[in-house]
């Protein structure tokens, strides 16, 4: 006997799926508004940040601020004439280029040196810089003032010029329009000159005697003088250090006896003392 086998039926399945209605895509959609929304703010920011900061008048230039560090190297603020900031009173404090500013306060001004010029929001610009100090002089055509680095200062006006060594045996002139304008020998006198100075000054043993003069006529035989003491002391070009402290020590030993001595020779092994 054969069975049959029983089979469920759904008469309601087929209307059911015949009945579904597709689903619509809402995430395409939500993507696409998204997009357009920040797309439209970023638009927006960047408008609104051209307007701000470049069309607006809140960040134009309105002055420029000029401070200097003084001898305890406490900031000043000073006038500095002579910077050409026509260009820069009125124009966008972000579109300054502040290098140029830089390059062109330098120029015009050899006596400053470490020139910092930053910006100061919203409308202002801050030059910072040090006052080079005269540390020797050079009586030529004219009188002239150094730094320690060789640079000649423009101004000697507010400087008691007889107090600083003299570096003599070097000729140089120099036009109104510009400095003096050296050669490779008159370089490498004045420098020269400059360092024996710097090294005079640092002895412990030489605190007490102000140095007057120093020729370097002959750069293989520089001689000096202190300012109280009319001796030649004759040091050549080389061991500075060495000679300057057997210097401390004969002038500890000659003590008043001084004013007998005409010049002191350091270039030899032992010192000789000329008698006058």
């Amino acid at each position: 006997m054969v069975k049959i086998k029983k089979q469920k039926i759904h008469p309601h399945k087929k209307r059911r799926e015949a009945s579904s209605k597709p689903r619509r895509n809402f995430k395409g959609f939500f993507n696409f508004l998204f997009w357009t929304l920040l797309v439209a703010c970023i638009g927006a920011g960047v408008v609104g940040f051209q307007y701000l900061f470049v069309d607006s008048d809140c960040f134009n230039v309105k002055a420029v601020d000029v401070k200097f560090y003084d001898e305890k190297n406490v900031l000043r603020k000073e006038p500095l004439t002579d910077i050409d900031d026509k260009k820069i009173i009125g124009a966008n404090i972000f579109l300054v280029d502040l290098k140029s500013f830089k390059d062109e306060i330098e120029e015009r001004h050899a006596e400053l040196r470490d020139i910092i010029v930053r910006r100061v929001l919203p409308n202002r610009l801050l030059v910072q810089a040090k006052k080079r100090q005269p540390f020797a002089r050079i009586h030529s055509d004219r009188q002239y003032l150094l730094d320690r680095e060789c640079v000649f200062l423009p101004d000697t006006k507010n400087f008691l010029v007889e107090e600083m060594p003299l570096i003599s045996g070097v000729r140089i002139t120099s036009s109104r329009d510009s400095g003096p304008r050296l050669n490779e020998s008159q370089e490498e006198k004045i420098k020269k000159a400059l360092f024996l100075i710097a090294m005079i000054s640092r002895n412990k043993k030489l605190l007490k005697f102000k140095l007057k003069n120093i020729d370097v006529t002959d750069i293989r035989n520089i001689s000096f003088y202190f300012d109280a003491e009319n001796v030649e002391i004759k040091i050549g070009d080389s061991e500075f250090n060495k000679r300057l402290d057997t210097l401390g020590t004969v002038l500890e030993q000659l003590g008043q006896d001084i004013g007998r001595v005409k010049y002191i020779d350091l270039r030899f092994e032992d010192p000789i003392v000329g008698p006058r």
